[in-house]
């Protein structure tokens, strides 16, 4: 199970063995790179073992508590305040971490196994249980050697995964293989499993902030949350993209260190898809040591190698610019800053400006006729292939729906309509009636009486940031080995934020108002006001040509039709449709491209993953 994820720490293997339990553990030495630091890592009398993945950013304030109590630290890690604060606090001990962080802790007194991850979800946990065995991993795929693995597929998963373009933190792809959920941590004893809640996003109490007071506070909370991530033993920098968020980043880097910082930006030939003249602005103005990098990927020779380390089907195709810039980076560092979490916090996707009119419309149409609107052009077809005008009507109506659940999925990947196409009887007798859209069921009683902005914000923490956002970007950089931290994932400044009226983060449909703002103390208005690109691929080209073969020779008979989960010639259509440039199905064809090639590394064994598609 443990080097089956060696890349995610190729520093050292460990592995302790109890009464009643082991643990193992693959290292990535980032902080107190001396032998006292490896893992499983107990206490002084041996009685309580810890495992970390992750960065525990407020251990040195952890420490000092700690030590005034008594406690007595053999190591300048962080993992170590987890064994002394268990033995301290008990449980509580994760209420007062301040990090990215998986862990399993195991109490020999009491034989209980605590396992939990961080508020946002930025590091997986996966859980296999049967019968009197609990088997835990950072990945499912370190679980399917176990006896206990059946091996079976979660159908629910596949239909969160066409319409997510990922699976969910509620559904392995694996039947009885589940994923601790952001916020959460459980407990397994001889009364048998616990799961208890330590948090969840909370925008029911606002304070009132005058634009000023509001930019002030974001200002010392980001630069806190920076500054708190430069910790390191080992060389550090940061992505730059050119975007407001990474060069917010920077710039706050820039002013804390007394070297230049080391930046990477990653472009491509297709000059609509590079934004490497901003992020050398922003460079340029802050003297950072920059390293960019044009890409001409070989794709094709990647893939079957991204796919394994996914584990999970996973068809956000901005993984590969985040791996590409992560093996960039790791010629020279160990950890790098991002500017993720930025558009979560502050409002930065078409989401949450549609959001915005979204809310005039409500008052202005009766429910009735927006109703059979959103009946006619959501269930009834893509609106993305209806010209520009039909483009920007399905958007407002997808993300303001009345319906929360139409407002996340239906523009990522197979509506429900083009999935009544794609799904054989077979499957969808298989998924007896399980729509993806009922993962939000549980959160719609907490957020009705919230603005509908807010409530957006609030689904999109905790939806798409664990289920899509963070699984990208942890797999792609540990592919390589590269621990990414993210300020704008700091649970204060994400507190502060919700703490703030939605109309001032999101004014006058302007998304990302107060944020950009904000930039304007550090970087030059031509990097914020210009139209966003994002960490994106030319994959509608690729897809077109270099990638053409591959399709016709891997998707019309390949495994999913043989399964019988999927029509062939739904997946003719669209290989038709799209190489000829009749529709652009770019997002489903490389959905049921990257779902072939997994079922046939994982399930049929038929590929490896390090075969190259020729």
């Amino acid at each position: 199970m443990r080097d089956v994820m060696a890349n995610r720490g190729p520093d050292h293997a460990g592995e302790w063995f109890g009464e009643g339990a082991a643990l193992g553990h693959r290292r990535l030495k980032v902080i107190d790179l001396s032998v006292q630091g490896n893992q499983p890592m107990p206490n002084e009398d041996e009685t309580v073992w810890v495992v970390l993945n992750g960065e525990i950013y407020n251990f040195p304030e952890l420490r000092r508590t700690l030590a005034r109590r008594g406690h007595r630290f053999r190591s300048t890690s962080d993992t170590e305040v987890i064994v002394h604060g268990y033995e301290e606090w008990g449980e509580d001990v994760i209420k007062r971490l301040d990090g990215m962080y998986a862990i399993g802790i195991w109490d020999t007194k009491q034989r209980k196994l605590m396992l939990g991850v961080d508020r946002y979800g930025k590091k997986p946990l996966y859980v296999l249980r049967k019968g009197g065995r609990v088997h835990f991993a950072s990945e499912s795929k370190a679980l399917m050697g176990l006896p206990e693995f059946s091996g079976a597929i979660n159908p629910k998963a596949i239909e969160c995964y066409l319409h997510y373009l990922a699976t969910t933190v509620k559904h392995s792809v694996f039947e009885g293989v589940e994923r601790i959920r952001p916020g959460h941590y459980r407990v397994y004893d001889a009364k048998g499993e616990r799961v208890e809640k330590y948090w969840e996003p909370n925008f029911t109490e606002k304070q009132r902030f005058k634009r000023a007071d509001a930019l002030d506070a974001i200002d010392e909370q980001l630069q806190k949350a920076v500054r708190k991530r430069l910790i390191s033993d080992v060389p550090l920098g940061a992505f730059l993209s050119g975007g407001v968020d990474s060069s917010m980043v920077v710039a706050m880097m820039a002013g804390m260190t007394d070297k230049p910082v080391r930046t990477f930006s990653v472009g491509f030939k297709e000059q609509d898809f590079s934004e490497l003249e901003y992020a050398r602005m922003v460079a340029d103005q802050y003297g950072t040591d920059h390293h960019q990098v044009i890409l001409e990927p070989d794709v094709r020779s990647e893939l079957p190698s991204m796919v394994w380390e996914y584990g999970e089907p996973f068809a956000d195709s901005s993984a590969l610019p985040v791996f590409f810039v992560s093996k960039a980076a790791k010629d020279y560092v160990t950890v790098a800053l991002t500017g993720d979490g930025g558009d979560e916090a502050f409002g930065g996707y078409d989401l949450f400006r549609a959001s915005y009119f979204s809310r005039a419309l409500a008052k202005a149409m009766p429910a009735g006729i927006r109703k059979r609107l959103e009946d006619r052009f959501l269930d009834g077809g893509n609106l993305r292939e209806k010209g520009r005008l039909g483009s920007k009507i399905g958007t407002l109506l997808t993300h303001g729906s009345s319906d929360p659940s139409k407002r996340h999925g239906y523009w990522l990947g197979f509506t429900p309509a083009d999935r009544e196409q794609l799904y054989t009887p077979e499957f969808k007798e298989q998924l007896g009636g399980y729509e993806a859209w009922q993962f939000y069921d549980e959160y719609y009683p907490k957020i009705l009486d919230l603005d509908l902005i807010d409530q957006n914000l609030f689904l999109t923490i905790v939806g798409r940031l664990p289920n899509d956002y963070l699984v990208k970007v942890d797999a792609a950089a540990m592919k390589v080995a590269l621990e990414l931290r993210s300020p704008f994932l700091d649970v204060d400044l994400g507190e502060l934020s919700s703490r703030i009226h939605p109309l001032l983060k999101v004014r006058r449909g302007k998304q990302k108002y107060l944020l950009k703002k904000l930039a304007e103390r550090y970087i030059p208005q031509k990097v914020i006001y210009r139209p966003k690109k994002g960490f994106s691929l030319p994959l509608k080209h690729w897809l077109r040509k270099d990638f053409a073969p591959v399709l016709e020779e891997l998707l019309p008979g390949g495994s999913l039709v043989r399964e019988k989960w999927f029509r062939p010639q739904a997946i003719r259509s669209y290989i038709d449709e799209h190489v000829s440039g009749r529709a652009d199905h770019t997002h489903r064809i490389w959905a049921l491209l990257w779902l072939e090639i997994w079922h046939r590394i994982f399930i049929d064994k038929s590929m490896s993953p390090t075969d190259s598609l020729r």
